[in-house]
Order: C-alpha cells, then structure tokens, then sequence
C-alpha cells in the first residue's frame, strides 16, 4: 500500500500556495478574497446583482495573472540571512537589489519575503512586502523579523520579480538563498549568581583551559630527581650547568560548574508547563551567561531523548554555544535523571558545583540532588514552577540550597526588557 502524502503536498495546494504567496501582492490577495466573497454572495444572479462587482474584480485580477508570462528581472539580489536571533526581539534583514549593467532598475519591483517553512509559531515580518519603483541602479530595503519563540527556523529566502501597472500580481521572481535561524531564549544579564564554589585538581586541564588563572605553566627549573620523566628535561640549563636540570610546573586548580537542567514534563502539560519549561531554558542561560563571563568552567548538561552537553568558558567555547543547545531543546516524556545521572557522576571528581535548574519537586530530582551533594560536591537548586510543586520542596531548601522561581514572574520580566 502505497504511503499516505500530507495534505500539504498535494499539487493542487502546493500550486495554490505559491499563487498565494509568491505571485499575489498583497494588494492581489485582498482584492481576490473580495471576488471569492463577492461570487458566493452573487451565485443566485436574479435575487441580487453581485455579480456584476465580481465580474470587475475578476476582470482585474485577470490581466495581472498573465505576468507571469514575463521573465525573471536581470538584476542582482543580495539577502544575507542572519544564522542567529533571540527570541521576542526584532531582527533586520537587509535586502540589495542592483542591476546588472549599471542602467536603472526596471520598475516597478515587488521585493517579498515568505514566511518560514518550518517554524515553532509563525514569523512576523514587517513589511510584508516593499515595492522598488526608482530611477536609481540600486536599492536596499529593509525587513523586520520577529520570533515569538526560541527554536530553528527554516527561512526562505527574499525574491523580487516584475509588477503589473495595478500592482495586483508580479510575475516569475528571482529568489535569495535561504538559510537557517537558531532562535536562543531569552534571558537576562545577570552580574553575579551566588553559588557555592570551591576549587578541585583537573587532571589533564592544560588542554582544556586558557592561559589565566593557576594554569599549568613553566615556572622555573630544578636538579633531576630519580623518577621526573625525560620529557621534562631542560635541555639548555643541563649543557649550561653540566648536570641533569628539569622543568618544573605549577599544577592546575580552578572551578567547575555542572549546570542540569530538568526537561523532564508529563504528558498533557499544556500551556502552563509550556510556559515554565521556555522560563527554566531563559534562566538556564542567564546562569550560563555568568559564569562564562568569569574564569570558571560550566559544563552544561540537558537530559531529554539525548543528553546534550557542552562546556564553556576558559576560551573552551562561546555563550553562543550553550544557547544554540538551549534553542533546540524540547520537553522530554521520561523523567532524565536515569540519563543525566551516570554522566555527571563520572564528572564529579572535577566538578566543585552542581546548579540544577528543576521544572518541579518530587522524590527522583530530591534523590538525585542528595547522592549529588553527598560525593562532597556543592548544590545550588533553583525550581521554575507556577503553582504547588508536586511535593513540598520547602523542608529540603536548606540543606540542598534550595530556591523557587515563578514562572510567568520570569517570562513577565524578560517581555519588559
């Protein structure tokens, strides 16, 4: 049996859609629905004469949908696509067009752009569409996007084509490349996040830290001792003195933070625990932002179908790292803290801090956070809830550090920003 297609693909609709979109201004597209409107409403010709206003809005329609007969405009079309954005906020999107002889651009030119493909929740652009009617070899227009939502967009890209006199219809356009969009959380800049933080010897931390703090460096030169190994003999210092000399080093200590975040949401949570969800990411990236501004390292871990990880700061990696982590991450139907646990364990030898970022309070995050402070590393717990938690988390929050933020207080104070 053959598959089943989405409704989306089939031709008829895939050809309407681009009607739509592509070869309609938006001028066409309000006129066409006053003729579709205006042909229901005229379908009995002898009880009213509204067909005879549909016969004028099809009549004007129907010169327009012969542009398409018209070629490609011979200009060139720049649209660099930004590779990221954060969430509820406006991004420019520039938008060249030159002709390709140095002569003026022939007018006039609908320049467009098509909402995403794939997106979370639609896109705002604003214009929709600009019209280049100039005696000028060039124009750059501007667009702006707006994402509601953190995630990964598929942008299609600008196009420009041929307007008719009415300005109902363009014809064949020439399109920009697309590209994708990573759309970060929200957060805030925060200056300091108290966490109790300690200092622990890192194993093979040269390779995996900047030159500041106690790196391991060059700090002198001493006698050989029975057992220093030969690589490091300096050899210089052994032809100047006439006798074995080796290098020696000062070892490495600094801080590292483990930052878990909870993904874990049961089925039909719906929009409130939509809402607290988006608010634990936006408040994860505000402590990611901390500490990759100081001179600690931040292993950032999120449980979900895969456990994401990567680490920052110390010139390891960017901010722009974790968020791109964070942009993509959904909720999870199983509870995490059976994937996170055995990976951050196997770090706690070098990690000083654990902050965990909980959607919620229950006996599993309560036992994970107590076998975590219980291997002597410290705990920062902060839960982004709106409402009860399952259990009441208020008995623990001195013994494991313990916080709770409300969630529609959190996204409230980001929208202000």
């Amino acid at each position: 049996m053959a598959e089943a297609r989405p409704l989306r693909d089939a031709p008829l609709l895939r050809s309407l859609v681009y009607y739509w979109e592509t070869l309609l201004s938006a001028r066409g597209r309000y006129l066409l629905v006053v003729a579709a409107v205006l042909a229901l409403v005229g379908a009995d010709t002898r009880r009213t004469q509204a067909f005879r206003l549909f016969a004028l809005a099809a009549a004007a329609l129907l010169p327009g949908s012969l542009v398409r007969l018209w070629p490609r405009p011979r200009v060139r079309l720049e649209a660099p696509l930004p590779e990221r954005a954060t969430a509820g906020r406006s991004l420019p999107l520039f938008v060249s067009v030159s002709s390709r002889d140095g002569q003026p651009l022939p007018g006039p030119l609908r320049a467009f752009v098509r909402p995403p493909r794939e997106a979370p929740v639609p896109v705002a652009l604003t214009p929709g569409e600009q019209v280049v009617d100039t005696p000028e070899a060039s124009a750059r227009l501007r667009f702006d996007l707006r994402f509601e939502r953190r995630g990964r967009y598929e942008l299609r890209g600008p196009g420009v084509a041929r307007l008719d006199p009415l300005g109902l219809a363009s014809g064949l356009p020439l399109f920009a490349p697309g590209g994708t969009v990573l759309v970060h959380p929200r957060f805030e800049r925060l200056e300091e996040f108290p966490v109790p933080v300690g200092r622990r010897y890192q194993p093979g931390g040269i390779p995996l830290s900047s030159s500041t703090g106690d790196a391991i460096e060059f700090v002198g030169t001493r006698e050989y001792r029975p057992g220093d190994p030969l690589k490091h003999i300096h050899w210089r210092s052994w032809a100047r003195r006439g006798e074995p000399v080796v290098k020696e080093f000062q070892e490495e200590y600094f801080c590292r933070i483990a930052l878990v975040l909870d993904t874990f949401l049961p089925r039909g949570f719906g929009a409130e625990g939509r809402r607290a969800f988006e608010a634990a990411l936006s408040l994860g990236a505000s402590v990611a932002d901390v500490f990759s501004r100081s001179e600690h390292i931040v292993d950032v871990l999120a449980a979900g179908p895969d456990l994401y990880e990567v680490s920052a700061g110390r010139s390891l990696a960017y901010l722009e790292n974790i968020l791109d982590v964070l942009a993509c991450l959904e909720p999870c139907q199983q509870p995490p803290f059976e994937t996170v646990g055995p990976a951050l364990f196997d770090k706690l030898a070098q990690t000083t801090t654990v902050v965990a970022v909980l959607l919620d309070w229950d006996d599993a995050r309560a036992a994970f956070l107590r076998r975590v402070g219980a291997m002597g590393v410290a705990v920062r717990g902060v839960i982004v809830r709106d409402g009860p938690t399952a259990q009441p988390w208020q008995a623990a929050a001195g013994e494991l550090n313990l916080s709770l933020v409300e969630a529609r207080a959190l996204e409230e104070r980001l929208s202000g920003d």
